[in-house]
């Protein structure tokens, strides 16, 4: 029955997007699809909102993001199993400003592996309510759940390595390749030397890239290029093996000796520039973050911050920045959702700001409480700013961490421990945040009220 249901959303979203042919490119993330088309006049957007199963219709990054919820992937399936839609428009990507650019490949690179580093961070909250509940860390079991939660972060390379081939449209092994070589042992070794490296005589920087991100996503950029000039000057003879090792033969020093160590710099510029405010505007940068974090969902924008959240956990060993910012839109979205679910006459409205308000405080998934609550009630997202502002003021003075990777939701609060002990009061200042957001917010939304009268009028619409 869902699958018939995920059928039929596919079904009528593709008869208002103008046609497969009118498709530049499909992706998806956790909650949009995500769609660039070549002719927008004939993007039917109000008659795709009216459709059953779909929350709304943004336009942001350059293209069309339609907000179905969590079983996004399901429709995507459904439409790319169904419909002949090019190979090049699924995860492609289209002209847009630099600005954007930036945005649709780190929402192309970076959402196919965060399922893997979210999940890292449950498994980290795992270990460390069980080392609260007496499991030895010398123990086989906790350093097995310790690799469970580190293994995607050592090996970040790799998974960039693969979802940066599906964006380019490369060979994953041949970019893998290239990690492989990045991380393996015997020039990690020459690394920790700490001795000069060459490689035929070009000075090789002495970079360690293990959980490193932006030096990845370089060197595929760069690899797009060379693995395009590379096949037009082989002959067709000797393709088959000729393509992949003179791909490989530049790609090495472009790899060592350019793209990996300016990625390197990059990512510590970054981590400079959040040190810097840290140290001279700690209460400044973390009540901005959580202020606007409403405003940089809807847009997509808060992708353009994981490259700094993921540097701080390498160089750091926490994130006090975008993570524990988000503190305040994912439970301010609980909020929002019980207080309609509370005041809400409507049975329709009620049932969705349920699914929305679970969703958000089990898992921090804030998408579609925000899209089919907060904007099509439109009050409650202004209630949202002031729970969101109300707890950034709050976070900037209690100066929480979170120390290792997830949104912040009910399942991984234990992230917001302490594995050290050092802070013991930590997690109890993380909580403090939650339920702040959370009461604030419901006030502000049960204050302010909604006019819910176009919800039988859209429903009608909708039979």
């Amino acid at each position: 029955m869902a699958e018939d249901n995920n059928k039929r959303l596919a079904d009528e979203i593709m008869k208002h997007v103008g046609g497969v042919d009118n498709i530049a490119s499909l992706n998806h993330c956790s909650t949009r699809l995500r769609l660039k088309v070549k002719d927008e006049a004939k993007f039917e957007e109000e008659s795709i909102k009216r459709i059953p199963g779909v929350l709304d219709v943004v336009k942001s990054m350059g293209g069309f993001q339609i907000i179905i919820g969590n079983n996004v992937s399901k429709v995507f399936k459904a439409i790319t199993d169904n419909y002949n839609v090019k190979s090049d428009a699924v995860g492609g990507r289209v002209a847009a400003n630099p600005f954007e650019q930036v945005l649709n490949v780190l929402a192309d690179v970076m959402g196919p592996a965060i399922p893997a580093i979210v999940a890292a961070g449950l498994f980290s909250a795992v270990a460390t309510i069980a080392t609260l509940c007496g499991l030895s860390k010398d123990s086989s079991t906790y350093q097995i759940l310790y690799s469970i939660s580190q293994a995607p972060f050592y090996f970040l390379p790799f998974l960039i390595a693969y979802t940066s081939a599906k964006h380019w449209k490369l060979n994953p092994v041949m970019t893998e390749m290239i990690a492989g070589v990045m991380m393996y042992p015997s020039f990690t070794a020459l690394v920790d030397a700490g001795n000069k490296i060459t490689f035929f005589g070009l000075p090789v920087t002495a970079v360690s890239y293990a959980s490193t991100l932006i030096p990845m996503i370089l060197t595929c950029w760069a690899m797009y290029y060379v693995n395009k000039f590379v096949e037009k000057i082989v002959p067709d003879a000797i393709r088959y093996v000729g393509v992949p090792f003179v791909t490989i033969a530049i790609m090495v020093p472009i790899a060592l000796c350019i793209t990996g160590p300016v990625g390197t710099w990059l990512g510590d510029l970054l981590s400079l520039l959040i040190n810097f405010l840290n140290v001279h505007a700690p209460r400044i940068t973390i009540f901005v973050i959580a202020l606007l974090a409403p405003l940089m969902v809807l847009t997509g924008s808060h992708l353009a911050l994981l490259p700094i959240v993921m540097g701080n956990f390498t160089n750091l060993g926490y994130d006090n920045t975008l993570l524990v910012g988000f503190i305040g839109i994912n439970f301010a979205m609980f909020g929002v959702s019980l207080a309609v679910f509370l005041k809400s006459k409507h049975a329709t409205l009620k049932s969705t700001s349920f699914s929305t308000g679970i969703t958000a405080f089990l898992t921090g998934t804030t998408e579609p409480a925000l899209y089919g609550l907060c904007l099509r009630l439109k009050k409650p997202l202004i209630a949202a700013f002031i729970g969101c502002g109300i707890t950034g003021i709050y976070l900037a003075f209690a100066q929480v961490k979170i120390y290792s990777f997830g949104a912040p939701g009910f399942f991984t609060m234990a992230n917001f421990i302490d594995p050290s002990g050092a802070d013991p009061t930590n997690f109890y200042r993380a909580i403090g945040g939650a339920v702040v957001s959370i009461v604030s917010t419901f006030i502000a939304t049960w204050a302010l009220g909604f006019d819910e009268s176009d919800i039988s009028d859209e429903v009608e619409a909708k039979k």
